[in-house]
């Protein structure tokens, strides 16, 4: 991670980090700030940020974030302290936790949806 000015990495929780088209992950991910995955990941992902999976990200695991804005393919859980959108193209197969969920038109959903308060996804979130 790079530094300016003598910052830590771990204080910044304003950063963003980028997993381009490139990438080929797997196993757990955890991040601070925001994410943009466009590439593809197995395994876990957690985190009190945004993930914001594009056009051509492709997830295969569960998910528990802050709010996540999916355009991609998710195979797995979503969890959401904050909330979810599902953009244009994004394909979803897994239910979904969340106190606020957005979805576009010509998304595909497979799942089931459980809407919940805020604290409460966010009890959930951390266990």
């Amino acid at each position: 991670m790079w530094r300016l000015n003598g910052t830590s990495p771990a204080s910044d929780h304003n950063s963003t980090t980028v997993l381009d088209q490139s990438v080929d992950m797997e196993g757990r991910l955890r991040f601070s700030g925001t994410l943009i995955l466009n590439g593809k990941f197995r395994g876990e992902i957690s985190s009190s940020g945004t993930l914001l999976a594009g056009e051509t990200a492709e997830v295969d695991g569960n998910v528990r974030v802050g709010t996540a804005i999916v355009n991609g393919h998710i195979n797995g859980n979503i969890v959401a302290g904050q909330r979810v959108e599902l953009r244009v193209g994004a394909h979803v197969d897994g239910d979904i936790t969340t106190p606020a969920l957005v979805l576009e038109e010509g998304v595909v959903f497979d799942g089931n949806c459980k809407m919940m308060s805020g604290e409460v996804a966010a009890e959930q979130k951390s266990s």
